[in-house]
């Protein structure tokens, strides 16, 4: 399995149920690494913890399956993006890939895509 980053921008409303969903299925496809930046970016943060620990049924878990969360509310889009590029190493695995959910109202992923190549 592909372990991966994950940069979740929220821009709008998700609901609690979605936003659970979409934890759970991070932490089943592999990501090592959630960033949650905008709209109650702590509670995507502690989703995904949830989320974790309950896919280890709280208990005990390898260090290289361990899911580093963090949330940004005081960031710029710009830093956050720079920071999912070039501060997401925390073990020994090297997350070179980066999945992005971008929960806005409208299209932005060029945005995005420049900012993070740019970084």
């Amino acid at each position: 399995m592909i372990k991966f980053k994950c940069l979740i921008l929220i821009e709008r409303e998700v609901g609690n149920d979605y936003r659970n969903e979409v934890s759970k299925a991070l932490v089943e496809a592999g990501c090592l690494y959630s960033l949650a930046w905008g709209i109650d970016c702590s509670e995507w943060d502690d989703s995904v913890d949830w989320a974790f620990l309950e896919a280890h049924d709280f208990g005990d878990y390898s260090e290289d399956e361990f899911v580093m969360t963090t949330w940004h509310d005081d960031e710029t889009l710009e830093e956050v993006v720079e920071f999912a590029k070039h501060c997401t190493d925390c073990s020994d695995v090297k997350l070179e890939d980066i999945l992005v959910l971008d929960f806005a109202h409208h299209e932005r992923s060029e945005l995005i895509e420049r900012l993070y190549l740019a970084a």
